[in-house]
């Protein structure tokens, strides 16, 4: 592993070592780590250390959220506390919260990640569509398991009411073990050296291990808590223009012993900050309570495992040559650990952090769950109160004298039994059904928790109550889009676009070998891998994310369809000397419906096939792409390579045997074109006349009582899009 202050032996290299974007920096610019924590006279040092006092005032002022995080989580959770103010035999939890907070996830992460895999929308410098930077991007988006980070952090927001991720860049080198098939080994007497021999039978050759590094490198995503997260000032409503920001970082033995190695901490070994800060030590906050996440999920860190609290600060100071974006990592009031330059190139700090909704001179949000944690609260003790009810209400109560009946003891329930008593003195009572009002109670509850945070029985999974005709259940599901659409359209504002912008970043600056990536190219050219070399400064892209874009487009394409009929049966001496061309209008819609994977193998446009040569086809098929036969192809020389590549690789996937007969195929055809055709009439689409079946009559569009459209569409008053609007 490459150190600033110190290099390992290549036999001292770990099997498996990950690197940050703090070395990789120093890495790639061959310098060591300037680190002022060694400088108490320098300025640095001297206004880092004034700024410690101000960062501890500003977690001691986010105590209250704190608490209060603490009690949306229990909620969330489902974990009775000491909110509850009926204590009986019955402990349920109703999950109201837990249901509509999961609900408005689960919508919001399908807006946000459409069903064809493309999330990303670019344009480049001269104006054209830069695919290679998409697909570079897309690549990240799966590496970096964009989607999952994306759920946890929607969760944290509606429990919280902020959205926080933190971004950098790890390099992780691997050493693997694998098979490799060799020849035998042949000795040149004439030459004197050994060579292999290519063309000895297959049961000469053998198999030997072979180990090499495998590098893996890209951005790193992680959402992170809220209370974690300090701002000042706190009235400020950007991470870039605050004074300075504060991330709690909790690592163990291991992660601070990198730090130290990469010389971003000076000044103490990776066991005695440990074992120092996990004590309590006066007035200096150094022990801290367990993280609640981790508790959360049944994991205790109380005796079992130790961690070092510390604080990274990103702010501004004077390194020497004027102010500049700096690292600052405090483990208390007079220990400063490090004072690193920032280490990203663009000075931007790595938080991206949001509230749902913005509220005026504060940069955190309130939670969705604030509004109506009482009445979670309440939900629970009415409907404990009715099940302890229903347990009491379902046991008789008999009443009798006992001057009157002295063996009353003797009255048991069973099978013919017989009690000596007088009946006048004995009585049956029951006790009072509250659960029947309990859980009517309850229900409306659970609807004002649902109604409060936008939550409806749609979204729940469940149907609706009473009957409800088309346009009914037309408005609902409008309703029900526009609030996760509306909520879908903020997190790609202010978290997933910026996020883009990130990852291209970090891309340009730590990225120094050549990445494989599958570039889709427009609707129409087929999928190939394509060799993307590190990008180049100086060139400008505006990134935007395009979820929610693609899911209201997907309500539009039947009303689309419906109008390319009406433009194809208009006249052309009624254009007015226009000229009409439905291709865009094809592209369009095939690659929204189906996707850019498959887009391109229903709608194949000849101008962007080329031949290519059958080793590169080889190439292709071997890391799992199909390709595609082109007219110019020499069939014989392609069936000749492929079946050799084929017999080579074992075609696993098949895609060889594919290509072959399509080969085969393709040799068929090109000898039946050189026979005659049969003339015939071509079909008119639509009309009177025998027409093309399948071909929609032109200018046909939804209407009454028997509207025509493709097939499978979706009836208007059940359509869902918000800009639809009631008909």
């Amino acid at each position: 592993m490459a150190r600033a202050k110190k290099e390992k032996k290549k036999d001292d290299k770990p099997a498996v070592e990950t690197l940050d974007s703090r070395a990789l920096d120093a890495e790639k610019t061959g310098e060591e780590i300037e680190n002022w924590a060694d400088k108490p006279d320098s300025d640095a040092y001297i206004e880092a250390a004034k700024l410690y006092p101000k960062i501890a005032k500003c977690y001691e002022n986010k105590q209250e959220q704190m608490d209060r995080c603490q009690e949306y989580w229990a909620i969330y959770n489902a974990q009775p506390d000491e909110n509850a103010q009926y204590s009986g035999n019955s402990q349920c939890y109703i999950p109201a919260v837990r249901n509509a907070v999961n609900a408005r996830m689960k919508r919001t992460l399908a807006q946000l990640f459409p069903v064809n895999h493309k999330h990303v929308g670019a344009t480049g410098p001269d104006g054209n569509i830069p695919f290679s930077q998409i697909s570079l991007l897309e690549h990240y988006i799966r590496s970096a398991d964009v989607k999952d980070a994306v759920r946890a952090d929607l969760i944290a927001g509606d429990v919280t009411g902020q959205w926080n991720l933190y971004i950098d860049w790890s390099k992780t080198q691997r050493r693997v073990r694998e098979l490799i098939r060799k020849p035998p080994i042949l000795e040149n007497s004439e030459l004197g050296v050994e060579v292999q021999d290519v063309a000895a039978d297959d049961e000469e050759w053998s198999w030997e291990t072979e180990t090499k590094d495998v590098t893996t490198e890209g951005p790193d995503i992680v959402p992170f808590a809220t209370e974690d997260l300090a701002v000042l000032p706190p009235t400020c409503n950007s991470i870039e223009k605050a004074t300075a920001t504060t991330i709690r970082l909790r690592l163990d033995r291991e992660a601070v012993q990198q730090f130290v190695d990469e010389g971003i901490f000076l000044g103490h070994s990776a066991k005695e900050l440990v074992d120092n800060l996990a004590k309590p030590d006066g007035g200096r906050e150094k022990y801290v309570p367990p993280k609640r996440r981790t508790g959360d999920a049944g994991v205790r860190t109380e005796g079992t495992f130790k961690y070092a609290l510390i604080y990274e600060t990103h702010t501004n100071l004077d390194l020497g040559n004027g102010r500049e974006p700096c690292y600052v990592y405090f483990a208390g009031q007079d220990e400063i650990l490090g004072i690193i330059r920032n280490p990203f190139w663009s000075g931007k700090r790595p938080i991206l952090s949001a509230p749902i909704e913005r509220i005026t001179g504060s940069f955190f949000g309130i939670s969705k769950i604030e509004p109506v944690k009482f009445l979670q609260w309440n939900l629970n003790d009415f409907w404990n109160m009715g099940q302890d009810s229903a347990q009491y209400s379902l046991l008789p109560i008999t009443m009798v004298d006992p001057l009157s009946n002295p063996n009353y003891q003797s009255m048991v329930v069973g099978l013919a039994a017989v009690w000596l008593t007088d009946p006048n003195k004995t009585k049956f009572a029951n006790f009072p059904a509250i659960y029947k009002d309990a859980i009517p109670l309850c229900e409306n509850l659970k609807g004002q928790i649902n109604e409060s945070m936008d939550v409806n029985d749609a979204m729940l999974g469940k149907a609706p109550q009473g009957r409800k005709n088309q346009a009914q259940m037309a408005a609902q599901a409008q309703a029900q889009e526009s609030n996760i659409i509306d909520n879908a359209k903020r997190y790609e504002e202010v978290m997933l676009n910026p996020l883009l912008e990130w990852m291209f970043e970090l891309d340009r600056q730590f990225r120094t070998e050549e990445l494989t990536v599958e570039v889709l190219g427009e609707v129409g050219a087929r999928a190939n891998l394509q060799v993307i070399p590190p990008q180049a400064f100086g060139e400008r892209y505006f990134f935007r994310w395009c979820g929610t874009s693609y899911q209201q487009n997907l309500q539009r394409m039947q009303q689309m369809i419906a109008w390319m009929n009406v433009l194809r049966g208009i006249p052309p001496q009624q254009l007015d000397g226009r000229r009409l061309n439905i291709g865009p209008i094809l592209e369009f819609g095939t690659e929204q419906i189906f996707g850019p994977e498959v887009a391109p193998r229903i709608l194949i446009d000849e101008r962007n096939m080329f031949h290519l040569e059958p080793d590169d086809e080889n190439l292709m098929m071997h890391n799992g792409l199909a390709a595609e036969v082109h007219q110019a192809d020499d069939d014989r020389a392609h069936l000749a390579s492929h079946l050799r590549a084929a017999q080579l690789t074992g075609d696993q996937a098949g895609l060889f045997r594919a290509h072959i007969q399509q080969h085969q195929q393709a040799m068929q055809a090109k000898l039946q074109a050189q026979q005659p055709k049969p003339q015939g009439q071509p079909g008119v689409p639509g009309g009177a006349a025998p027409g093309v079946a399948g071909t929609p009559r032109p200018g046909a569009q939804p209407g009454q009582p028997r509207p025509q459209g493709p097939a499978g569409m979706i009836h208007p008053d059940q359509l869902a899009s918000p800009d639809a609007g009631p008909r």
